[in-house]
């Protein structure tokens, strides 16, 4: 996870869409009882669609040019817009109050179902139409302001997530995420939201893989390697994983050697970080993406 994406320190107009929102659904979306944020295409909000891109329209915050007012093909029941690829981020917009989240997966819905008629001419709903008002809903999970960071620890040879599990979700990424839960030593404190890195071990390809924030504040369940005893998870995703067939960008010996004072050897899978290893962890983090820059040498 990158420091400026941390710290918000982006260009929220190139990541990030802003929707104005009813004060208390803020709170329900920071207390996790609210999810989901739906978004209708429809007249009113059409001038947040701007690009066409391979015959898909994109949402993005400027304003729509008119000759792409009849957007809105049914195009045999496929939803016809591709959700920009930079949008991370909601902006829910309270009045008083406002959350920056992150969009964690979109889902399409298709709404009214109509014939186009051409620019301005009223909207006659007919089952058969050509044409279809769609209904968007983003998934978030909002940003903290003071967030925790751990260590969660994998080990493919002992872990019931097996080389192929990871495989299988580097393969069939949404949204450039792949999800699952993982369990967490040191839970008191930890919440939805905290940010996490994880290390693999155990093998040649060891290192920081991939890194992500808990979708869930921790609970109990069975453990894991079949025991008796319970265990503590928390729902997780996943984002810039390495490929599986590669070496980490930040290695095991390359954390051993920067960050000397922090046992990387041995420890338990849910670790909380200090703030002076999640600040090097993240200078470690830049200079590798630096170094894999086409521009880089």
């Amino acid at each position: 996870m990158k420091s400026e994406d941390k710290n918000k320190e982006i260009d929220i107009n190139e990541v990030a869409i802003t929707l104005e929102v009813a004060g208390d659904v803020i709170d329900k979306v920071r207390s996790g009882e609210v999810t989901h944020i739906a978004l209708q295409i429809n007249e009113n909000n059409q001038n947040m669609i701007l690009e066409n891109i391979d015959g898909h329209l994109v949402l993005v915050v400027d304003d729509m040019p008119t000759t792409f007012h009849g957007c809105y093909l049914y195009n045999n029941g496929v939803f016809p817009y591709a959700i920009k690829s930079s949008l991370s981020f909601l902006v829910l917009d309270g009045g008083e109050d406002d959350c920056l989240t992150r969009i964690i997966s979109v889902d399409t819905e298709p709404g009214t179902r109509f014939n186009f008629q051409g620019n301005g001419k009223p909207i006659v709903e007919d089952s058969n139409g050509d044409s279809c008002i769609w209904e968007v809903s983003f998934e978030v999970l909002p940003m903290p302001t003071e967030p925790r960071h751990y260590l969660m620890r994998w080990n493919p040879s002992i872990s019931s997530f097996k080389e192929k599990d990871y495989k299988e979700c580097v393969a069939n990424l949404e949204h450039g995420m792949f999800r699952m839960n993982w369990s967490i030593y040191e839970w008191e404190e930890a919440r939805r939201g905290d940010y996490f890195y994880m290390l693999r071990t155990g093998d040649y390809k060891a290192g920081i893989v991939f890194s992500g924030q808990f979708i869930s504040d921790p609970y109990p369940s069975e453990d894991w390697a079949g025991s008796t005893k319970r265990r503590m998870y928390v729902d997780i995703i996943c984002m810039d994983p390495t490929d599986p067939r590669e070496i980490p960008r930040i290695s095991l010996e390359k954390l051993k050697k920067e960050i000397p004072g922090f046992d990387w050897s041995k420890g338990h899978s849910g670790a909380l970080l200090p703030e002076d290893v999640v600040k090097k962890l993240d200078e470690l983090d830049n200079e590798e993406e630096d170094d894999d820059s086409p521009l880089a040498n």
